[in-house]
């Protein structure tokens, strides 16, 4: 028997759109003393607070509203990572829900076999939080979630990890920088993180309480 599952009734803020395009990649250089990676024509804003480099992406906004047509598998690296810096419902951009259990995420179910122990407590995410009437859509319209099934996640201390991307390196003998293999989310602080570019802000959840959103939404 098929499920029926709803088209999503809200195009997620940090969702990117048709028309949105990053720039290339023959723009990364490295720095002229080889100790990292930059932009050609870098300025103040390509870096965050820890000194990363982060993907460009333009932005198609009005009155602060992403327009556009979805392309649904692909997340805008600068509303993620405004969203996950502020705490903000990646659906609407408006404040995530805070109860005494802390900030609500939503997080894929780990299959069946898989979880280590101590699991949620400490796990990793790319996933901005949400307010709770987003959380709900969500997990009643999100493909994503509804194929692999979710866990609704209370953390108090969501605090920032690091950031996930692509890592590079200077090839001497080309004279270029070029992309090289990397897994999993880089911690800021590693050695790495002055030749990577970050595309999604990662944030480990710590003092996690797992929630029921039905219980939650009916007050």
């Amino acid at each position: 028997m098929t499920t029926f599952v709803p088209r999503p009734t809200a195009v997620p803020y940090i969702t990117a759109r048709q028309g949105e395009e990053g720039d290339l990649a023959t723009l990364l250089v490295a720095s002229p003393d080889l100790s990292r990676l930059r932009y050609l024509d870098e300025g103040p804003e390509d870096r965050d607070h820890l000194g990363v480099l982060w993907a460009r992406c333009s932005q198609l906004l009005h009155n602060g509203v992403p327009l556009g047509k979805p392309r649904w598998r692909e997340v805008h690296p600068g509303r993620q990572r405004e969203t996950m810096m502020y705490l903000r419902c990646q659906v609407c951009a408006g404040p995530a829900s805070r109860t005494e259990l802390g900030c609500l995420f939503l997080h894929t179910r780990p299959p069946h076999g898989t979880v280590e122990p101590g699991w949620p407590e400490g796990v990793l995410t790319t996933q901005p939080p949400v307010c709770l009437e987003h959380a709900v859509m969500a997990s009643r319209q999100c493909p994503h979630l509804t194929d692999a099934g979710y866990v609704a996640l209370r953390a108090k201390r969501p605090r920032l990890y690091g950031v996930f991307g692509h890592a590079y390196t200077f090839d001497r003998r080309r004279g270029r920088v070029r992309h090289v293999p990397s897994d999993g989310a880089l911690p800021y602080g590693h050695p790495a993180a002055r030749w990577y570019l970050a595309s999604q802000l990662v944030r480990e959840l710590r003092d996690v309480t797992v929630v029921d959103l039905d219980t939650e939404a009916m007050g």
